[in-house]
């Protein structure tokens, strides 16, 4: 990658140079079996989108005791958005303040209903402009990141007791938090519980090697398809979740 295009080359050329210079996000969610029989929708959400803040995917599974589950998970991801717009904009670099900002704009979004109603986990991963992975999980459900080619995952400390509540937005959770240097990282993967409650820890890092060489490369809607249709023919027997991954790829060290 030139500081500066040659002088030969065309603005198509440009464009397409460009293109693979950015961190591209994809994702997917279908209604787990259990869902489908029942005729209920899909209570998980995910979100990508790019602008001057860098590119950023968040993945939000909405409590399946509560009546508001879907529309909490949907507005934690417009939440999230708009955090990370305003965090941009206010030059903190903060992970923190970026969380800290998520839940006051959620309970904003879900308005009129109550948080008790809608109560949703929140899992995401920003690409910053600035250089740096901020990654961050509220509940359940996986977040991982391959570094320099190990795994690294964002994990809540194992709680000890009997009670296993989710943490979740509505809540009062605890974030899990942590940053990378975005020069270190190849991808970035989150993904619902209904996934991540299926995946084998030694196989994790051949999961993730299956997403990037098997999806990244792909034309954006071959790769929805396509991985919606991994998605909605889940190998593991007797699974029963709605199940959503959301990625954040970058650029591979030949195209950079």
């Amino acid at each position: 990658w030139w500081s500066t295009p040659w002088p030969s080359m065309t603005m198509t050329s440009r464009n397409r140079l460009a293109r693979r210079s950015r961190v591209e996000h994809f994702g997917a969610s279908v209604a787990g079996p259990a869902h489908r029989a029942l005729r209920r929708p899909n209570e998980d959400q995910w979100f990508g989108a790019s602008g001057p803040f860098g590119s950023l995917v968040v993945v939000s599974d909405g409590l399946g005791s509560k009546s508001q589950a879907r529309h909490g998970a949907k507005k934690a991801c417009i939440a999230t958005l708009r955090a990370v717009r305003a965090w941009h904009k206010a030059g903190t670099c903060s992970i923190d303040d970026l969380v800290g900002r998520i839940e006051p704009l959620w309970l904003e979004e879900i308005a009129p209903f109550d948080r008790a109603d809608c109560a949703a986990t929140c899992l995401l991963a920003l690409a910053h402009v600035g250089g740096w992975a901020y990654l961050a999980a509220l509940g359940d459900g996986m977040v991982a990141v391959r570094v320099q080619g190990v795994i690294e995952r964002v994990e809540h400390p194992r709680g000890s007791g009997f009670s296993n509540e989710t943490q979740s937005l509505g809540s009062g959770g605890v974030w899990a938090t942590r940053c990378f240097e975005c020069s270190e990282i190849d991808i970035a993967v989150l993904a619902s519980d209904g996934v991540s409650d299926d995946l084998r820890s030694d196989r994790l890092a051949d999961f993730i090697a299956w997403l990037n060489d098997e999806f990244a490369h792909l034309q954006p809607v071959a790769r929805w398809r396509s991985l919606r249709r991994e998605l909605t023919h889940w190998p593991t027997p007797r699974h029963l979740d709605d199940k959503t991954i959301a990625v954040l790829a970058w650029p591979s060290k030949e195209a950079a």
